[in-house]
Protein backbone atom coordinates (compact mmCIF):
# COMPACT_ATOMS: atom_id res chain seq x y z
CA UNK A 1 0.00 0.00 0.00
CA UNK A 2 1.10 3.52 -0.93
CA UNK A 3 1.33 6.10 1.79
CA UNK A 4 1.63 9.63 0.30
CA UNK A 5 2.79 12.55 1.94
CA UNK A 6 0.67 15.83 1.09
CA UNK A 7 -0.71 18.88 2.59
CA UNK A 8 -4.20 18.60 4.04
CA UNK A 9 -6.64 18.73 0.91
CA UNK A 10 -8.09 22.43 0.75
CA UNK A 11 -5.04 24.10 2.16
CA UNK A 12 -3.86 25.71 -1.20
CA UNK A 13 -7.48 26.86 -2.29
CA UNK A 14 -7.40 28.87 0.89
CA UNK A 15 -4.08 30.47 0.56
CA UNK A 16 -5.04 31.31 -3.45
CA UNK A 17 -8.21 32.27 -1.36
CA UNK A 18 -6.15 34.83 0.63
CA UNK A 19 -4.44 35.94 -2.40
CA UNK A 20 -7.18 37.10 -4.01
CA UNK A 21 -8.11 38.71 -0.71
CA UNK A 22 -5.29 40.57 0.08
CA UNK A 23 -4.62 41.67 -4.03
CA UNK A 24 -1.60 39.56 -4.48
CA UNK A 25 0.23 41.01 -7.78
CA UNK A 26 2.19 38.22 -8.62
CA UNK A 27 -0.29 36.33 -10.85
CA UNK A 28 2.42 33.88 -11.11
CA UNK A 29 3.67 32.94 -7.97
CA UNK A 30 2.82 29.34 -6.36
CA UNK A 31 1.23 29.64 -2.86
CA UNK A 32 3.23 27.87 -0.43
CA UNK A 33 3.66 28.09 3.27
CA UNK A 34 7.33 29.17 2.74
CA UNK A 35 6.32 31.82 0.16
CA UNK A 36 7.70 35.05 0.83
CA UNK A 37 5.13 37.45 -0.87
CA UNK A 38 3.87 40.26 1.06
CA UNK A 39 0.34 38.57 0.66
CA UNK A 40 1.19 34.99 1.72
CA UNK A 41 2.84 35.68 5.01
CA UNK A 42 -0.14 38.24 5.95
CA UNK A 43 -2.44 34.71 5.54
CA UNK A 44 -0.57 32.57 7.04
CA UNK A 45 -0.11 35.41 9.83
CA UNK A 46 -4.04 35.58 10.34
CA UNK A 47 -4.26 31.68 10.40
CA UNK A 48 -1.65 31.77 13.05
CA UNK A 49 -3.37 34.17 14.96
CA UNK A 50 -7.03 32.40 14.76
CA UNK A 51 -5.19 29.12 15.67
CA UNK A 52 -3.94 30.15 19.32
CA UNK A 53 -7.23 32.04 19.79
CA UNK A 54 -8.94 29.40 19.47
CA UNK A 55 -6.47 27.31 21.51
CA UNK A 56 -6.56 30.33 24.14
CA UNK A 57 -9.67 30.54 24.60
CA UNK A 58 -11.44 29.82 27.53
CA UNK A 59 -13.51 26.68 28.55
CA UNK A 60 -16.97 27.19 28.71
CA UNK A 61 -19.10 26.84 31.93
CA UNK A 62 -21.69 24.16 32.36
CA UNK A 63 -25.22 25.14 31.67
CA UNK A 64 -27.45 26.40 35.04
CA UNK A 65 -26.30 26.50 38.22
CA UNK A 66 -24.90 23.90 40.60
CA UNK A 67 -27.13 21.60 42.95
CA UNK A 68 -27.31 22.87 46.17
CA UNK A 69 -26.15 20.36 48.56
CA UNK A 70 -28.72 21.55 51.02
CA UNK A 71 -31.82 20.78 49.12
CA UNK A 72 -30.15 17.48 48.65
CA UNK A 73 -29.71 16.57 52.36
CA UNK A 74 -33.10 18.24 53.35
CA UNK A 75 -35.17 15.92 50.49
CA UNK A 76 -33.27 12.98 52.08
CA UNK A 77 -34.05 14.25 55.66
CA UNK A 78 -37.79 14.70 54.95
CA UNK A 79 -38.24 11.44 53.46
CA UNK A 80 -36.50 9.65 56.23
CA UNK A 81 -38.71 11.70 58.59
CA UNK A 82 -41.90 10.68 56.24
CA UNK A 83 -41.24 6.73 55.97
CA UNK A 84 -41.02 6.80 59.81
CA UNK A 85 -44.16 8.69 60.43
CA UNK A 86 -46.36 7.27 57.75
CA UNK A 87 -44.75 4.05 56.32
CA UNK A 88 -43.73 3.39 52.45
CA UNK A 89 -47.23 2.63 51.46
CA UNK A 90 -48.10 6.22 52.67
CA UNK A 91 -44.99 8.53 51.32
CA UNK A 92 -45.35 10.90 48.63
CA UNK A 93 -43.41 12.88 46.72
CA UNK A 94 -45.47 15.92 47.17
CA UNK A 95 -45.16 15.45 50.55
CA UNK A 96 -41.72 15.74 50.86
CA UNK A 97 -41.14 18.28 48.40
CA UNK A 98 -43.86 20.21 50.80
CA UNK A 99 -41.60 19.23 53.93
CA UNK A 100 -38.45 19.99 52.50
CA UNK A 101 -39.62 23.22 51.06
CA UNK A 102 -38.81 22.63 47.22
CA UNK A 103 -40.64 21.77 44.00
CA UNK A 104 -41.72 18.08 43.23
CA UNK A 105 -39.67 18.94 39.98
CA UNK A 106 -36.36 19.54 41.93
CA UNK A 107 -36.91 16.39 43.70
CA UNK A 108 -37.49 14.67 39.63
CA UNK A 109 -34.34 15.98 39.09
CA UNK A 110 -32.29 13.83 41.32
CA UNK A 111 -34.41 10.91 42.15
CA UNK A 112 -36.76 9.89 39.09
CA UNK A 113 -39.37 7.85 40.62
CA UNK A 114 -40.39 7.23 45.25
CA UNK A 115 -38.28 3.86 44.74
CA UNK A 116 -34.96 5.80 44.04
CA UNK A 117 -35.65 8.53 46.17
CA UNK A 118 -36.12 5.96 49.41
CA UNK A 119 -33.00 4.29 48.48
CA UNK A 120 -31.32 7.21 48.12
CA UNK A 121 -32.58 7.81 51.74
CA UNK A 122 -31.69 4.80 53.75
CA UNK A 123 -28.31 4.94 52.43
CA UNK A 124 -25.46 4.60 54.82
CA UNK A 125 -28.58 4.48 57.33
CA UNK A 126 -26.37 1.11 58.91
CA UNK A 127 -22.62 1.04 59.12
CA UNK A 128 -20.09 -0.81 57.19
CA UNK A 129 -19.18 -4.45 58.53
CA UNK A 130 -16.00 -5.65 59.02
CA UNK A 131 -14.97 -9.00 59.63
CA UNK A 132 -13.86 -9.11 63.46
CA UNK A 133 -11.73 -12.53 63.23
CA UNK A 134 -11.10 -12.50 67.21
CA UNK A 135 -9.85 -16.07 67.08
CA UNK A 136 -12.77 -17.32 68.70
CA UNK A 137 -16.42 -18.13 67.37
CA UNK A 138 -18.53 -16.90 70.35
CA UNK A 139 -16.54 -13.70 70.13
CA UNK A 140 -17.16 -13.29 66.56
CA UNK A 141 -20.72 -13.64 66.34
CA UNK A 142 -21.40 -11.51 69.31
CA UNK A 143 -18.90 -8.59 67.56
CA UNK A 144 -21.35 -9.14 64.44
CA UNK A 145 -24.48 -9.22 66.46
CA UNK A 146 -23.74 -6.46 68.60
CA UNK A 147 -23.10 -4.32 65.95
CA UNK A 148 -26.30 -5.26 64.01
CA UNK A 149 -28.42 -4.29 66.69
CA UNK A 150 -26.32 -0.49 66.99
CA UNK A 151 -27.20 -0.09 63.63
CA UNK A 152 -30.55 -1.01 64.85
CA UNK A 153 -31.05 1.32 68.03
CA UNK A 154 -29.53 4.22 66.17
CA UNK A 155 -32.00 7.47 65.42
CA UNK A 156 -32.88 5.92 61.77
CA UNK A 157 -31.77 2.35 62.39
CA UNK A 158 -35.57 0.85 61.69
CA UNK A 159 -36.02 2.64 58.57
CA UNK A 160 -34.92 -0.40 56.41
CA UNK A 161 -37.64 -2.36 58.27
CA UNK A 162 -40.41 0.09 56.82
CA UNK A 163 -39.65 -1.67 53.04
CA UNK A 164 -39.89 -5.08 54.33
CA UNK A 165 -43.25 -5.59 52.98
CA UNK A 166 -42.33 -3.43 49.50
CA UNK A 167 -39.61 -6.27 48.83
CA UNK A 168 -41.56 -8.53 46.58
CA UNK A 169 -43.22 -5.75 44.63
CA UNK A 170 -40.28 -3.88 43.98
CA UNK A 171 -36.78 -4.79 42.60
CA UNK A 172 -34.60 -1.36 43.40
CA UNK A 173 -35.84 -1.73 47.16
CA UNK A 174 -35.13 -5.10 47.01
CA UNK A 175 -32.05 -4.87 45.39
CA UNK A 176 -31.19 -2.67 48.29
CA UNK A 177 -32.04 -4.79 50.70
CA UNK A 178 -29.90 -7.86 49.53
CA UNK A 179 -26.80 -5.72 48.34
CA UNK A 180 -26.56 -3.00 51.49
CA UNK A 181 -28.14 -4.71 54.22
CA UNK A 182 -28.20 -8.30 53.95
CA UNK A 183 -25.33 -9.87 51.72
CA UNK A 184 -22.86 -8.00 53.29
CA UNK A 185 -23.46 -9.18 56.99
CA UNK A 186 -23.98 -13.11 55.50
CA UNK A 187 -20.67 -12.54 53.92
CA UNK A 188 -18.96 -11.74 56.54
CA UNK A 189 -21.13 -13.86 59.08
CA UNK A 190 -20.14 -17.35 56.55
CA UNK A 191 -16.40 -16.10 56.79
CA UNK A 192 -16.98 -16.42 60.46
CA UNK A 193 -18.71 -19.81 61.08
CA UNK A 194 -16.31 -21.33 58.19
CA UNK A 195 -13.30 -20.32 60.87
CA UNK A 196 -15.45 -22.03 63.81
CA UNK A 197 -15.90 -25.31 61.70
CA UNK A 198 -11.79 -25.46 61.31
CA UNK A 199 -11.29 -25.10 64.64
CA UNK A 200 -13.48 -26.94 65.50
CA UNK A 201 -16.16 -24.94 67.94
CA UNK A 202 -18.97 -25.69 64.72
CA UNK A 203 -20.12 -28.94 63.53
CA UNK A 204 -19.25 -29.65 59.78
CA UNK A 205 -22.72 -30.90 59.29
CA UNK A 206 -24.54 -28.09 59.37
CA UNK A 207 -25.04 -25.68 56.90
CA UNK A 208 -23.82 -22.01 57.17
CA UNK A 209 -26.29 -20.07 55.78
CA UNK A 210 -29.29 -21.38 56.94
CA UNK A 211 -27.37 -21.10 60.35
CA UNK A 212 -26.49 -17.43 60.43
CA UNK A 213 -30.13 -16.88 59.07
CA UNK A 214 -30.99 -18.76 62.46
CA UNK A 215 -29.30 -16.60 64.43
CA UNK A 216 -29.83 -13.23 62.74
CA UNK A 217 -34.02 -13.36 62.03
CA UNK A 218 -34.74 -13.27 65.68
CA UNK A 219 -33.21 -9.56 65.79
CA UNK A 220 -34.50 -8.70 62.70
CA UNK A 221 -38.26 -9.81 63.93
CA UNK A 222 -38.46 -8.25 67.31
CA UNK A 223 -36.57 -4.62 65.62
CA UNK A 224 -39.50 -4.93 62.96
CA UNK A 225 -42.40 -5.31 65.46
CA UNK A 226 -41.07 -3.76 68.81
CA UNK A 227 -40.30 -0.03 69.49
CA UNK A 228 -38.09 -0.78 72.59
CA UNK A 229 -34.04 -0.75 71.91
CA UNK A 230 -32.47 -4.13 71.83
CA UNK A 231 -30.07 -4.77 74.54
CA UNK A 232 -26.80 -6.48 74.94
CA UNK A 233 -28.34 -9.44 76.95
CA UNK A 234 -30.77 -9.76 74.39
CA UNK A 235 -28.31 -10.16 71.75
CA UNK A 236 -25.73 -12.46 73.95
CA UNK A 237 -28.17 -15.16 74.46
CA UNK A 238 -28.96 -15.48 71.34
CA UNK A 239 -25.72 -16.20 70.33
CA UNK A 240 -25.51 -18.43 73.05
CA UNK A 241 -28.27 -20.59 72.68
CA UNK A 242 -27.53 -20.51 68.87
CA UNK A 243 -23.53 -21.75 69.97
CA UNK A 244 -25.03 -24.78 72.04
CA UNK A 245 -27.17 -25.52 68.88
CA UNK A 246 -24.62 -26.04 66.54
CA UNK A 247 -21.37 -27.31 68.55
CA UNK A 248 -19.90 -30.70 67.95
Amino acid sequence: MCVMLSRPPGRRDRVDAGCRVFGSADRGCTPSPRCTTTPHREVRRVMATTSSEKQSAPARRPRGRPRDPRVEGAVLGATRELLLDRGYGGLTIAAVADMAGVGKGTIYLRWPDKESLVVGALAAVWSRVDDPDTGALRDDLLTLMIGLMRDVNGRDGRLPFEILPELQRSGALRAYWNNEIARPRAVVALDCLSRGVERGEMRADVDPMQAWQLLASPLVAVAAVDDKKLSTQQVTAWVDIFLRGVAP
